[in-house]
């Protein structure tokens, strides 16, 4: 019965051209041949039937978990520290007269590893880069006026594995010579000869 079975599906793997023949030996045992035999016949085989599935479509429910899964995905990939964060300057800050001169510490959760280098951006330039265990550095020319901070992780290829939150920070600088100072005309009212008490 195997071996009848086994002649079928080989007589069903060839392709619809070729002709099939069929013949009982003296035993009473079919047999299937591709190949012309003595006393066989020639057998019309049925088409093969085929069956090829649709392409799925997704709902867009199903969109919105897909595309939420990629972002844990990509998120996954960026989150091995669990905190890159600018601790001085400090949030909405103002410095005065600081000369230019800024000086920057971060925190990075866990420790930064050996390989990986911790970049500070000011401004949305990459202003410093740090390895080892240095957290702290000092910025020159940071003159007067609003500006950023923030600072990231990248590994060996270049790649973010870490990212901190942006902080904004005020330089101001104080100045005798401003116009719009009240004392000024005072002064200058003091200092003409014949004015005054």
């Amino acid at each position: 019965m195997r071996i009848i079975i086994l002649i079928i599906l080989v007589v069903c793997a060839v392709p619809a051209v070729a002709e099939v023949y069929r013949w009982v030996d003296e035993n009473g045992e079919t047999h299937y041949s591709d190949h012309p035999h003595e006393n066989a016949e020639t057998v019309t085989l049925p088409k093969a039937q085929t069956f090829s599935t649709p392409a799925p479509t997704l709902q867009p429910e199903q969109r919105g978990e897909e595309a939420a899964q990629d972002a844990q995905a990509d998120k996954a990939d960026i989150t091995i520290y669990e905190s890159v964060d600018i601790t001085s300057p400090m949030q909405n800050e103002v410095l005065w007269s600081t000369g230019g001169v800024l000086k920057v510490s971060v925190s990075v959760k866990p420790r930064l590893r050996r390989e990986h280098i911790l970049m500070i951006y000011l401004d949305d330039l990459m202003v410093e880069s740090m390895t080892g265990n240095k957290r702290d550095t000092e910025l020159t020319q940071v003159f007067r006026g609003e500006h950023t901070l923030h600072a990231i992780v990248q590994d060996d290829v270049g790649k973010v594995v870490g990212r901190g939150n942006s902080v904004t920070f005020t330089v101001k600088q104080t100045s005798i010579q401003n116009p719009n100072s009240p004392n000024v005309s005072s002064i200058s009212t003091l200092s003409q000869p014949g004015l005054g008490g």
